[in-house]
Order: structure tokens, then sequence, then C-alpha cells
């Protein structure tokens, strides 16, 4: 698409959230959430390329808490609270671009994204805090954006992979032996995470009749892994891989029973059309892993060398710039940087530095342990559900720097915040939440 197209999007999307928060008559805090979920394939998109880049999601966020906010009360979610954790984590940030020697940017556009995406997180823990049937409601939004990436990825095979939002194609899309189809991100990989977290969600769907499983999850979780092997994301497989028996261990006989009916389906389209399936035409497992680590080498070089407050939030791609000019890729005769050391957690170990990365993955391994924990207590299947969505993300992080894009960032803070929410001890577990 051409930039004057994307940004006639942009335009339109943000005339539409203006609509709905001016005239839709539904609570602020929850037509915002709602919208984020529905707008989420052109939050990416960036308004200021020239100057400080600001995706839409930004945008929209900010113009959100100024003009339509309602404060309301709020519920604990535990003695240590988030809040004091990301406070930790500000200070922890704070502290290595001060000691950083030259900062970029992408440094200013990365911590404004930060707080945007807090703000989000803690307006999305207190609406599901304060209505169980709103986590519902969001997971209806979520089904919608799904079923477009599906439109979308049926048009790059008819149009091809230039039919995209992506200003550039990534070199990931038609660098190997086939074509890896991204939807409406710009790397196949990433869709790939959003499709194996996604997939487990529609899980969650309830169906017509009490108790039931949606049936209409159960097709769009076996879409999904049709459309996750067109990614050639291997990563994102082993990720849904593990989600599954993650499942399959703490779940009962029926989502034992949709995993095998999901796995049948897929396991009957890779049969008859194996040969056009880009994930079984990538290069070698051992070339790959042998140019990743190379790049691993390098980036924990630069964490030895900044071990406790890293070397700036957002500033890989000028730090290897100035120390590791090696760090590049050639597309289409344009030389572009690495901003991430294809490993989501050395990136944050190398900018962060331990002391911040340990508080970033806190906010992961917490919330687990608070579901699997609350599980055991409640026996509530749809934690086990949540902490599988996430594992699925976990295991793909480790090849690539999947928050680098806000919808990613935006998926995994969402399942996060929904699993604090959900396994809250204020959070009645024996109400099956209902459709707003």
């Amino acid at each position: 698409m051409t930039s004057t197209i994307i940004m006639f999007l942009a335009v339109a999307v943000l005339m539409l959230f203006l609509y709905a928060m001016l005239f839709i008559k539904e609570d602020n805090n929850r037509s915002y959430i709602k919208f984020v979920f529905i707008a989420y394939p052109f939050l990416g998109i960036d308004l200021l390329p020239s100057f400080i880049s600001t995706t839409l999601f930004v945008f929209i966020t900010f113009i959100f808490l100024v003009f339509f906010h309602q404060r309301k009360s709020t519920t604990r979610t535990g003695v240590f609270s988030y809040f004091h954790m990301f406070l930790f984590l500000l200070l922890s940030i704070a502290v290595g671009l001060f000691l950083s020697p030259d900062l970029s940017k992408d440094t200013i556009t990365d911590f404004v994204q930060l707080l945007a995406v807090f703000f989000f997180a803690k307006v999305l823990i207190d609406e599901v805090q304060h209505d169980l049937g709103f986590r519902t409601s969001i997971l209806h939004c979520m089904k919608i954006t799904l079923i477009f990436s599906f439109v979308f990825l049926a048009f790059q095979f008819i149009i091809g992979p230039s039919f995209s939002f992506a200003k550039s194609q990534n070199i990931n899309v038609a660098g190997g032996i086939a074509i890896r189809y991204p939807s409406f991100f710009q790397d196949p990989q990433k869709y790939a995470q959003y499709l194996s977290a996604s997939s487990l969600l529609m899980l969650l769907l309830p169906g017509k009749m009490n108790g039931k499983m949606s049936q209409l999850g159960l097709l769009l979780c076996a879409l999904s892994m049709i459309a996750l092997l067109f990614t050639g994301g291997r990563a994102g497989l082993g990720g849904w891989l593990l989600g599954l028996l993650i499942v399959i261990f703490l779940g009962n006989a029926q989502y034992r029973a949709a995993i095998i009916s999901v796995a049948i389906l897929v396991s009957i389209f890779i049969y008859n059309f194996s040969d056009a399936i880009p994930i079984f035409k990538r290069d070698d497992l051992a070339d790959a892993y042998a140019f990743r680590y190379a790049i691993w080498q390098d980036a924990f070089a630069i964490f030895q060398d900044h071990p406790f407050f890293g070397i700036g939030l957002g500033n890989y791609a000028n730090y290897v710039s100035l120390h590791n000019p090696d760090q590049y890729w050639i597309s289409d005769n344009e030389i572009t940087l690495y901003d991430h050391p294809e490993s989501g957690y050395l990136k944050l170990l190398t900018e962060f530095g331990l002391i911040g990365f340990l508080a970033a993955m806190l906010f992961i391994i917490k919330p687990i342990y608070g579901g699997i924990a609350m599980y055991f207590k409640t026996k509530d299947l749809s934690l086990v559900i949540l902490v599988s969505s996430l594992f699925t993300w976990i295991i793909g992080f480790y090849t690539v720097y999947s928050l680098g894009d806000i919808r990613i960032k935006l998926l995994i803070v969402s399942i996060v915040c929904i699993l604090i929410a959900s396994s809250s001890d204020n959070y009645d577990h024996s109400k099956k939440p209902k459709i707003v």
C-alpha cells in the first residue's frame, strides 16, 4: 500500500475513535479498551516517521488520557503492587539512560510508548476487575481482529506480500526458498507469535449452550495454526505446541477433545498441501542457529560491558552502529542496522541490564505464578488457557524481539493484565463471564 493510503487509514481510525468517545453511549474506559482491540491492525502506523516515531496507539492513548479517561476506585492486586514494580523498572531505565554515553531518538519513542502501554494496562485491569463479563467482550473483539488477519492473509495470497501496511518488505518474507506471509504485520515471525497466542485465547469464547465450548472458537484455533504454517515461524509453532501440552496436562476432557480436534484438522491440511507450506521449506535449522549464535555472542559481550543498567532503552541500533558495525543486513540495496540481536531476551538484557531485565521478567513470571496458584485453588480452566497463551510467546521470544511491534506488545500485555485480574482474590471464579 502507498504511504498516502496508509495515512488516510490512520486518520480514518482516529476519527472513528473520536466518534466512539463522543457519541457512543458507553463507559469511556470500556469504549477505549474495546476500540484498541478492534483497531488493532492499524495501531502500529507511524504518524511522524520523519521526526520522533509516534504510533497511532500512542496518539489515541494520550488523547484518551487527557480528555476522556474516567477515574474509578481500584482494587489492589497484591501486597507488592504492579505499580511499584513499574516504578522500580522506570528507575532502573532512568539510571541506564543517565549512564549511557550516547542515545538516539528511538529512546524517546520507546519511553513514551512504555508509558502509554502502562496506562492502557492499568485501565484494562481495572475494567476486568470491575466486571467479570468484560473479559468476554475483549475476547470477542480479539476474535474480530483475528478474522481480519485471515482476510488480509487471503489478499496476500492473491496479490502477493506487497499488500501490506509496512513501509518496506521484511527480509524474512522473500529472503528464503519460499515466500513467508506476515498478514498485517511486517515480519512473519511476529504474525506467527500473534497466531500462536491468539489461537488458544479463542478456546475461551463461550458457546451458545452454557458449559459448552464455542465451535467458532475451535475453528478459529485451527485456522490460526494453518495460517501459522504459512508464516514459516518455527519458534511460533514450537511455542504453540508447548501451550497445547500445558492445556492437555492441566485441562479437562473437553479441552483435550478440542485440542485433538484442532490437531486432526491441521494434520489433514498438512497431509494434502505440505508441498506448498513455507514452514517445510525453510533453510536448515543448523544454519539458522549458526547465524543467530554469532549475533548472540556479540550481544552478550555488550551486556558484559554494561551488566547492571545496560546501554539504554531503545539504544541497540545506535550502539551497534558505533561499536558493532558488522550487525546489518542488506535489502533492495539498502543497509539496515539490527535493532535487536535476534533474541528478545538478549535485547532486554543489553538495553536494560540485569536489574531492569529481572524487573521486566517479573511482570511475566509473577502473573503466571499467581494464575497457576489460583487454578489449583479454584480449578478455573480459563487461567490455564491464559497461562498457556503466554507460554507460546515466551518460547518464540527467544528468536525475535517481537515487542518492537506495538501490536505484539499490546497482545502480551493484555493477556498478562487479564490473567492478573482473573487470578485476583476478588474475582468470582464460580460465575461464567457474560457477554457485554
